[in-house]
């Protein structure tokens, strides 16, 4: 399921930085555990991984 939306526009080409404070989209602190990420770009190109968050 999902948990939280970080970034909705396009950003330019180039690096950044986005953080995650463990809240989901109701402001609620998520638990301990895996979480999957992904980017897309409208479709073109999609890349899923996986982080831990340790409370």
């Amino acid at each position: 399921q999902k948990v939280k939306t970080l970034v909705r526009e396009n950003l330019d080409a180039g690096n950044h930085t986005i953080h995650w404070h463990g809240k989901d989209d109701n402001g609620s602190s998520v638990g301990s555990g895996v979480y999957f990420y992904k980017m897309s770009d409208d479709g073109k190109y999609t890349s899923t991984k996986k982080m831990i968050l340790l409370k």
